[in-house]
């Protein structure tokens, strides 16, 4: 793999183009989807090869770099320097540093890359290692490898003097179903890693969870799947095509193989370009966009511009009746440490935590019932949501506020029940969740659905129903999931 195929500049335009696409901004960092590895068994077992031509594994490639990182930082501390300096920009969210953005530069004038090679030249590795496997190799096997660190260790000075182990996370084995992770110490010695310790640093390699890389001549994944995969749909229209294709060209035009992308925000521009919802403003709630809407203040159909009709219903004397204000998700915390630690793995970063508010309608043309949904996100540290003490034990859950704006919920439109589905991002492949809500208006009952995107290995964190009259000023009302307990209310 060409060292120069990687241009970032292409990922930030991307990544703009999607933030003007999104319908609700991520709070604190972007929020990217998980991509899991594609299985190619070998005749000596199940392992997991990237689609790149490698003879090496993903993990056994994982386990050479630990080895030799581990090992080089001893000799040279200036490596630990520059792994900090570049987790410490958190470019994807996290304290993490994929390899491929630094390879090539350079360490007191040393390509990382070089200095690498000439560490692991001194060592004993189960599999011979190529001599250009730290400057091309390693990126064919995993090219999405990454080094991790924990926030923790950014959060006290006097760590940085301690020495480093670093850990690898197998591509076989699901890290729900480990209790260990081989790591090694800057001696070049092998344990097993399961947990932090006070007196060093863990670092933890891995693959990142946040970017996918597609060659531009196939729309294939490094993983061998194709574009379309990765949203769960058999075609896409027209000119989404177009626009994707064009940033591909454009990676082509400068002498480029592969192009870098978040994936979760490929589900934003298509439903943007090919749905044709893009966010628009709608300050109202009502489903039409203010560019359209006659009265933008006010909620009514589509069929009457946007404005309200004739009450064909009479509201119940409550909070939401009186006062003309959106609602808004207030804060949220997790029931209990047990809950906190289910959505945790060692070589975690931020918590993208999602809830989704979902609520149907009467559409005054078709007289249909439409479900409908508004995601909100964010990525929040581990700190802001659980006491610890410093080595991470967890010791009770903290509120975090978020302020996430919802919907105006006009009774004589949208009934009097929505639901609150919770889930917490993790790697998987994507599906989607059934999420079934009740609607409700005066004397008519109808069951409505709405497949929600999902990946499968997501932490499904509960759902609460919210009644059109549960109290909603000041704090508003709580609710409680089972794992994530939730103020919602009006904005004040």
């Amino acid at each position: 793999m060409k060292s120069k195929i990687y241009k970032w500049g292409i990922f930030a335009f991307m990544a703009i183009f999607f933030i003007a696409c999104s319908e609700d901004p991520v709070v604190d960092s972007t929020s990217d989807e998980v991509i899991t590895q594609k299985e190619r068994p070998t005749q000596g077992g199940e392992l997991v090869y990237s689609d790149l031509g490698s003879t090496y594994s993903k993990t056994q490639a994982r386990t050479i770099f630990a080895k030799t990182l581990a090992t080089a930082i001893r000799s040279n501390r200036e490596i630990k320097n520059f792994i900090y300096n570049e987790a410490a920009t958190e470019y994807n969210g996290d304290h993490e540093v994929l390899y491929l953005m630094v390879k090539d530069k350079n360490i007191a004038g040393v390509p990382f890359h070089q200095l690498l090679n000439e560490t692991s030249r001194s060592l004993q590795h189960a599999q011979a290692v190529s001599p250009d496997f730290f400057s091309n190799e390693i990126l064919k096997a995993d090219p999405k490898l990454t080094i991790f660190l924990d926030e923790r260790y950014f959060e006290r000075p006097e760590i940085y003097d301690m020495p480093v182990n670093v850990g690898v996370q197998s591509a076989e084995i699901d890290d729900t179903q480990t209790t260990g992770y081989t790591a090694f110490k800057e001696d070049g010695s092998e344990y097993v890693a399961t947990g932090y310790s006070e007196d060093t640093v863990l670092m933890g390699i891995k693959e990142n969870e946040r970017i996918e890389i597609f060659n531009v001549n196939s729309f294939n994944s490094t993983d061998g799947r194709h574009i379309t995969k990765f949203l769960g749909v058999s075609s896409f229209c027209n000119s989404f095509l177009q626009h994707i294709i064009q940033l591909f060209i454009t990676a082509i035009i400068d002498g480029d193989q592969y192009l870098i992308v978040q994936v979760s925000k490929l589900y934003e521009i298509y439903r943007c370009i090919c749905l044709g919802d893009c966010g628009d403003p709608d300050a109202d709630g009502d489903g039409v966009p203010d560019s359209e809407d006659d009265c933008p203040n006010e909620a009514g159909p589509a069929s009457n511009n946007g404005c309200p009709e004739e009450p064909s219903c009479t509201a119940p004397n409550c909070h939401r009746t009186t006062f003309d204000k959106k609602d808004e998700i207030y804060k949220f915390k997790f029931n209990n440490c047990s809950a906190y630690s289910s959505t945790t793995e060692l070589f975690e970063g931020k918590r993208e935590m999602r809830a989704v508010v979902v609520y149907s309608y009467l559409d005054p043309v078709t007289n249909n019932v439409v479900s409908t949904d508004i995601k909100k996100q964010g990525s929040f540290s581990k700190g802001s949501l659980r006491d610890a003490n410093f080595w991470g034990t967890c010791q009770s859950t903290k509120w975090v506020t978020t302020n996430w704006e919802t919907f105006n919920w006009d009774y004589c439109t949208h009934g009097e029940q929505i639901k609150i589905f919770w889930y917490e991002e993790d790697p998987g492949q994507w599906g989607t969740f059934n999420l079934s809500v009740k609607f409700k208006l005066g004397p008519v009952d109808i069951n409505s659905s709405l497949d929600i995107p999902l990946k499968n290995n997501d932490d499904k964190l509960g759902e609460s129903v919210v009644q059109y009259c549960d109290a909603a000023t000041g704090s508003g009302s709580l609710y409680n999931t089972g794992s994530i307990q939730f103020y919602y209310r009006l904005q004040p």
